[in-house]
């Protein structure tokens, strides 16, 4: 199965990931259609059509999917490539940051999928691109990792709940700290070519993983490391130098 003439949408093109992508669906000919909250920060090109919306409202969504069967007919590949990835805010009080976080990283996709799967009878292929953070609890990304478990819960059971009808593949990177676009999309493309459940960035991320979850007691001392993260992080925030540099800007 080849790139060439498959009909694609995809969110948040602007991102790294989505820069690199889209650099190789389109040199590739595939036709895509971008829904990004900055469509202007992505080249133009003759195979691609770009509308400004918003991942985290529902209307916005309905927006995109339609005006993507629409403008290709038909879509064969729908890229859940949005999400909010927030560190060291646990124990911020802010209800609007809150719920923005979860519309854009469970209740956005979620609805998503209802709309694609009730607008398209047979053949759909969801591809879902996140960061593996949130398999374990982690010091830190709690707000975060809630977020996407909502989304991950939904996920596989729909998928089970829905059959054979569509097919769903999940993409896994890297910690933000470790991970590359090109490497990620690389593996996003496997995914378009060759439908699999699951696909990890780098087999030293899936080996990585495995290791978690074979041996349990070695996430204690993930959690020693990621505490010892976020304590730094935290001193650093509140640092002198830090507030005053807060201030000036």
């Amino acid at each position: 199965m080849k790139l060439s003439s498959k009909k694609i949408v995809l969110t948040n093109g602007s991102s790294e990931l989505g820069k690199e992508l889209l650099s190789v669906l389109l040199s590739q000919g595939a036709l895509v259609v971008v829904g990004d909250v900055t469509p202007e920060e992505i080249p133009n090109h003759a195979n691609l059509q770009k509308y400004k919306i918003d991942p985290s409202k529902p209307d916005q969504i309905e927006r995109l999917i339609e005006s993507a069967i629409e403008t290709l007919d038909k879509i064969d590949v729908f890229i859940i490539n949005s999400e909010l990835l927030t560190f060291a805010e646990d124990d911020k009080e802010n209800w609007n940051q809150l719920k923005h976080l979860f519309q854009t990283n469970s209740l956005g996709p979620i609805f998503a999928i209802q709309k694609l799967t009730n607008l398209i009878s047979v053949g759909l292929h969801i591809i879902s691109v996140s960061s593996n953070i949130s398999i374990f609890p982690t010091p830190g990304y709690g707000l975060y990792g809630s977020s996407k478990l909502a989304f991950d819960y939904f996920w596989d059971s729909y998928r089970k709940q829905i059959g054979k009808s569509f097919q769903f593949s999940r993409v896994l990177a890297d910690v933000p700290s470790n991970s590359k676009p090109y490497q990620l999309a690389k593996k996003v493309v496997q995914s378009i070519l060759r439908p699999k459940r699951s696909r990890y960035e780098t087999w030293k991320l899936w080996l990585h993983v495995h290791f978690l979850r074979i041996l349990p007691f070695s996430q204690f001392f993930r959690s020693l490391y990621y505490g010892f993260r976020l304590k730094e992080e935290k001193k650093k925030k509140n640092s002198p130098s830090h507030s005053a540099l807060s201030t000036e800007v």
